[in-house]
């Protein structure tokens, strides 16, 4: 696509709206901090812009549910257009679901659920740390938080791969930051700065990724790369002897692999999550992790299609085999290594590398199903339920260092007694994170797993069904480490000098949201399943929205793939849409290449060239004149 001014519809601008609410609004926040740095103390402030945060919050939940109300009135036919539309925006928003801003992001209907999922998290996040004085930089603190959230909204929506990273470094730059706020705490800055520096290096790699492939296939758009590997080859041979290839998808696995934390790139997690203030350690357990895989899954299962399984075979030269090895390792060594922790944070931590490997489950699943689009949405229905049950978990975490300044789990002694009620919603959320009916996350895993099974191919059938029964046997490993929590709140006597005190709302309402999804999405998950699944059709597919919808196919000049002219076969120039300076290239190389080929035929008549055509051009005969009067 021709990248001019010119082609850029400003009204796609109106898809942007809850993103800019939130970038504009983190500016209101730091100037409001800023003029009352020196009329309130810490606590009073932490409140006036707690409370100035959310508002912007409820601003931007508005406008993305808005916008969602928008588009469905004017797609509509039985409705007809709202009358208060202006004519231009009526026609626009009647279109359906594809791609804005020349096809670097998404506007459908995954990408208006997921902001709207986006939102609801950061204002648990902004509300639970309402819940004590972590920091002093308040203005700075929520502005972040709220910037963050944005990278995700965009990182989600991302079509090609230049703004996927730079989304992705958005939300991530921010997160180092957040991490390191708690600045009386030496274990904050120690799990910031190694977030950081495993960061930067995976960052580093990702991006050398990114370029290979941009190499490989001359185009960064996500459905023109996957018609150029499919057009050269790469759908029957893979990764088979290209190695350029097999190296630009394990630097992008890297980069992956850490935003998701999984193994061997979570080194970074235990710390950075012990480390983090609690509500900036739920904001990277759930709004992070969400956004990377809805990346990643944009990713592999669309872009990367065609190097998944192409010999029909799990281990095959392609990156099916690749995610089911780093699956079974991550489930198995998170569950495990939460075994042994201690500290509620840092098992948190691990039980989130260990979840990071069962959802590998079922993007692998979705790489061979089917029914690409059901096994897509139960990764995100799970992804869903499981950040809602993180963020309750991760306020009983703020609750024991706001009252006990420590996050172990034997902190938990007595809570039953003391606070019944509360300790049934914890309960609540352990045996969801475990997996128990009939929880939410009962049904997530068991769809995901279902998912896995049912496969038509015997090649790839027994592997995931060893994957499966892996994962149930991690899941009863964790039940280990869950259960403690549990021993600790009923089966223990208070101990130590400091009681918890009484929650409050801030810490309250997370918890009690949390246990009101796994409870409501564990008896009804009909509801959030349709939706999800409809979501996850963008991802997949080229016709609904999302990926085809206004990018250009690679064919002729405009994304000639870097590859041996053996195995390139040019369209017609009249049918390309080049890119200036890739057109410029090919022209100067074929131009070349007849010069050469004019040059051999007058020295050798009857002799065929060796890297001549098969078929002369009409215009052949003109074209060489050409050539040998450039020569000349």
């Amino acid at each position: 696509m021709d990248p001019n001014l010119s082609n850029v519809d400003f009204r796609d601008f109106w898809h942007l709206a809850p993103a800019i609410v939130l970038s504009v609004w983190g500016l209101v926040v730091l100037l409001a901090d800023l003029a009352l740095a020196g009329r309130m103390s810490a606590p009073a402030r932490r409140r006036a812009i707690g409370w100035l945060t959310l508002a912007g919050v409820a601003l931007a939940l508005l406008a993305a549910a808005g916008l969602m109300q928008v588009q469905q009135l004017a797609q509509a036919e039985t409705q007809g257009t709202p009358g208060w539309l202006s004519p231009s925006l009526a026609e626009y928003f009647s279109r359906p679901g594809g791609s804005i801003f020349l096809g670097t992001l998404s506007a459908d209907l995954q990408t208006g659920v997921l902001n709207v999922l986006f939102i609801l998290m950061l204002g648990l996040v902004v509300w639970l740390s309402m819940a004590w004085s972590f920091t002093e930089d308040w203005g700075e603190y929520f502005a972040l938080v709220t910037w963050a959230t944005v990278g995700m909204m965009l990182l989600a929506a991302s079509e090609e791969l230049v703004t996927l990273f730079l989304t992705l470094e958005t939300m991530t730059i921010c997160l180092y930051l957040t991490t390191a706020f708690e600045k009386t705490r030496r274990r904050s800055a120690e799990g910031g700065l190694k977030y950081f520096v495993y960061g930067s290096v995976s960052s580093a790699l990702f991006l050398f990724g990114l370029s290979l492939l941009y190499g490989l296939t001359g185009t960064t758009q996500f459905e023109a790369i996957r018609t150029a590997l499919a057009s050269t080859g790469g759908a029957g041979t893979g990764l088979s002897g290209n190695v350029a290839g097999a190296t630009a998808l394990l630097l992008m696995l890297v980069g992956f692999g850490f935003k998701i934390a999984a193994v061997p790139f979570h080194q970074w997690a235990p710390d950075a999550y012990e480390g983090a203030p609690a509500p900036v350690t739920a904001l990277i357990a759930t709004g992070s992790k969400l956004a990377s895989f809805v990346a990643l899954m944009k990713v592999f299962l669309h872009a990367l299609q065609p190097w998944s399984h192409p010999s029909n075979e799990l281990l095959g030269p392609g990156w099916l085999g690749v995610i089911a090895i780093v699956s079974a390792v991550t489930m198995t060594y998170g569950n495990f290594a939460a075994l042994a922790q201690r500290n509620f944070k840092r098992m948190l931590a691990y039980s989130s590398i260990a979840n990071a490997g069962y959802m590998l489950v079922g993007v692998a699943a979705a790489s061979v199903s089917t029914r690409g689009a059901e096994a897509a949405g139960s990764v995100l229905f799970y992804l869903v339920v499981y950040a809602f049950a993180n963020i309750g978990a991760f306020a009983v975490a703020a609750w024991l260092v706001r009252d006990k300044k420590t996050d172990d789990i034997d902190d938990l002694n007595g809570l039953g007694m003391q606070s019944p009620l509360l300790a049934v919603c914890i309960l609540v959320l352990m045996l969801s994170l475990i997996g128990i009916p009939p929880f939410a996350g009962f049904f997530g895993k068991l769809y995901m797993f279902m998912e896995a099974l049912n496969q038509q191919r015997a090649e790839t059938r027994l592997t995931l069904m060893g994957l499966v029964a892996l994962g149930l046997m991690n899941s009863v490993v964790s039940a280990f480490y869950y259960v403690r929590v549990l021993k600790a709140m009923f089966f223990r006597e208070p101990g130590g000098s400091r009681r918890l005190g009484l929650a409050g709302r801030s810490i309250e309402i997370p918890i009690a949201i949390g246990a009101l999804v796994a409870i409501f999405f564990g008896i009804f998950p009909g509801p959030l399943i349709s939706v999800m699944q409809a979501a996850a059709v963008p991802m997949l597919t080229t016709s609904s929205g999302g990926f085809a919808a206004t990018v250009s196919a690679p064919s002729g000049t405009g994304y000639a793939p870097l590859l041996p002219a053996k195995t390139a076969a040019p369209a017609s120039p009249k049918s390309a849409r080049p890119e200036p300076e890739q057109a410029k290239r090919y022209e100067a190389r074929m131009k070349e290449a007849q010069a050469k080929a004019s040059a051999s035929a007058s020295a050798s008549p009857g002799a065929q060239p060796k890297n001549a055509p098969a078929a002369q051009p009409k215009n052949a005969p003109a074209k060489k004149a050409e050539a040998q009067e450039k020569d000349q």
